[in-house]
């Protein structure tokens, strides 16, 4: 399946004046949104996907599968699909 086909799990928008990142498990990837931004998050659809942890941290989210090793993470930013990556910046695709 083609990651611009793979369900949303999840919809966050920074809603702060601070940059927050989401930070993705268990292969650590990182998403990180400026004041405004707003993305879907992408992943693969397994057996295993969900349900997702979603637990605060001092500086955005920590977010994971409990029981799939990698789901293929993705978000989609302004339309675009983009490939998370360590760091991936959203201030890289305006």
């Amino acid at each position: 399946m083609a990651p611009e086909n793979y369900p949303v799990v999840g919809r966050f928008k920074n809603e702060t004046a601070f940059a927050i990142t989401l930070y993705l498990e268990m292969v650590p990837e990182e998403v990180i949104l400026e004041p405004g931004d707003e993305v879907e998050l992408l992943a693969q659809p397994t057996d295993n996907l969900l349900p997702l942890g979603v637990t605060p941290v001092e500086d955005g989210f920590h977010i994971h599968a409990h029981k799939e090793w990698d789901p293929d993470w993705h978000v989609r930013f302004r339309g675009r699909v983009i490939k998370a990556g360590n760091p991936t910046r959203l201030s890289d695709y305006r």
